[in-house]
């Protein structure tokens, strides 16, 4: 169950592409930034609530940034962000309106505008990786949001997709934002330097409720394919069920302490509360075993359920204490206890000026395999819970063909995939 020599090569390969690419890294990307000061221009692309958060954080994270154009499928969408944006960052909004395009295709005309630098990549998960791939072979520096995929296709063509920009020297950091956040970093050294001792067992906690995720009452004018994109966190081609768009926070945090990815892993998972149609088709609660290679274990806990008691973070467990670590707080307990007493962050804000400094100095930061490593991680743990199978990491990233894209995108009908329902649902 343990042999790992199938994930192992592709990864040591994938490092081996980005360190030879370093030297593609010192070439200047698209424009030409003198003493790390000239204007940044970005563009939108997808104009979700959570997406305009982060355009928001974006142009407030360096001065010289403006948004210049945007794309999404609905004129709505496109109104409610361009209204919270001028109101949030009125000065750095400089959207005419020749460049605001909706469709599916929106996107490729924002990519070949020759003076855009940067696009943010907000939509749903399930577009990512072909607009990933598209932004690179533009020439474009990306945030891309989290999580990188939905199925294992999705992850290999993210993984190709970063070493791509990794060789043409362009940035690509992803919304993983605990990494920039000083509690986070400050908690992970303390670690590294050996405070809890070695790790025993680590846990991400995303234990909600149901309150984050809304639905929106279907009009009778939506087509089946206008519903599902804009309920799009109800269906597992566009999100990923909430156990890989929403737990890939804490997932990602368990293998930067491990400093590994799982090799295995055993879930379980269903839909007990939110039964009805409107809820598309995904589970409202998994708890999934993972094992490292080294035999540290992690447990990946989440649920979206009313009214229970919710808890989320991470708990990471060493033979001398425990580190607890939120977008609030970080402690340990032990042998060495420690308090974090700085000012917590999101890392929000620290994520985007990094980005933007890295275009400004020509020193590009690439975390797309991160990002897939992290997004990876929650993919099979929702693979195993909607199989009942335990799970190796080398064969769902080299051999799964699992590809949860249909084969028309396209407004008009699309049929709801089937719930999943462990012992029966097939392993792909």
């Amino acid at each position: 169950m343990n042999d790992n020599t199938g994930m192992e090569l592709p990864r040591r390969q994938f490092a081996k592409a980005m360190t030879a690419a370093g030297i593609a890294w010192t070439v200047p990307g698209p424009g030409v930034f003198a003493a790390g000061s000239d204007t940044v221009r970005v563009a939108m692309i997808g104009c979700g609530d959570r997406g305009t958060v982060d355009a928001v954080y974006c142009l407030k994270s360096a001065p010289g940034v403006e948004l210049v154009a945007i794309a999404d499928l609905f004129q709505d969408k496109v109104d409610a962000a361009m209204e919270k944006l001028r109101k949030e960052v009125p000065d750095q909004v400089k959207v005419k309106p020749e460049r605001i395009f909706l469709g599916f295709d929106a996107y490729r005309k924002v990519l070949a505008l020759d003076d855009v630098h940067m696009v943010m990549l907000l939509t749903p998960p399930g577009f990512r990786p072909e607009m990933v791939a598209a932004a690179v072979e533009a020439g474009k520096h990306m945030f891309v949001e989290k999580p990188g995929a939905v199925d294992p296709v999705g992850i290999r063509s993210l993984m190709q997709s970063s070493k791509r920009a990794a060789e043409k020297g362009l940035s690509l950091v992803v919304g993983t934002q605990q990494r920039y956040a000083p509690q986070y970093l400050e908690v992970i050294q303390r670690i590294r330097d050996g405070q809890i001792g070695a790790l025993t067992h680590l846990e991400a906690l995303w234990i909600g409720d149901m309150e984050l995720w809304h639905y929106a009452d279907r009009k009778p004018e939506w087509s089946d394919m206008e519903w599902q994109v804009r309920c799009w966190p109800f269906f597992t081609w566009l999100s990923g069920d909430h156990y890989v768009e929403q737990l890939v926070h804490n997932l990602d945090v368990v293998n930067w302490a491990a400093d590994a990815v799982p090799v295995v892993c055993h879930g379980l998972g269903g839909r007990q509360v939110r039964t009805g149609p409107q809820f598309g088709n995904i589970f409202d609660h998994f708890a999934v075993r993972y094992e490292y290679q080294n035999g540290l274990t992690m447990f990946g806990l989440a649920t979206q359920i009313r009214s229970i008691t919710t808890r989320v973070g991470n708990v990471l467990h060493g033979t001398k204490g425990t580190a607890h670590v939120n977008r609030g707080v970080a402690s340990i307990v032990g042998e060495k206890p420690w308090e974090f007493n700085g000012n917590p962050s999101s890392g929000d804000l620290e994520m985007h000026a990094a980005l933007i400094r890295s275009i400004r100095e020509k020193k590009p930061i690439n975390e797309g395999l991160r990002l897939a490593e992290a997004t990876m991680t929650g993919i099979i743990g929702r693979m195993s819970a909607y199989t009942g199978r335990a799970l190796k990491w080398d064969w769902a990233m080299n051999a799964s063909k699992l590809n949860l894209r249909p084969e028309k995108i396209a407004m008009g009908p699309i049929p709801v995939e089937p719930v999943a329902i462990p012992g029966r649902t097939p392993l792909i």
